[in-house]
């Protein structure tokens, strides 16, 4: 499972919603489920777009109710400019093998 998150980040909020951002990717990059996380900045806004590679959607929704999770939730709320835009793609277990071997 691919899961897309776009969040718009106010200005004067960027340096405490990095520093959020960092904790949450750590976390969930130790997560056994979780195979990839990817953050890309778009520097000419405030945009911050995550991508993350679950095993399953299981895996992901099961990862929504850590508490990692709905820290950083609470923890970016009030740092966002509009809400956060999610999308989720299933993907083949074979594009994974064949792509990260």
């Amino acid at each position: 499972l691919l899961v897309q998150r776009q969040m718009s980040v106010k200005e004067k909020d960027v340096e405490q919603f990095q520093q959020a951002l960092r904790i949450y990717t750590d976390a969930t990059n130790s997560q056994l489920n979780n195979l990839h996380v990817s953050v890309q900045n778009l520097p000419d806004r405030s945009c911050f777009i995550m991508y993350e590679f679950w095993q399953d959607r299981l895996s992901w929704m099961s990862y929504l109710q850590s508490s990692v999770s709905k820290t950083f939730q609470r923890c970016v709320l009030d740092s966002l400019e509009e809400p956060e835009m999610v999308s989720t793609m299933l993907l083949p277990a074979s594009w994974w093998i064949m792509n990260n071997n």
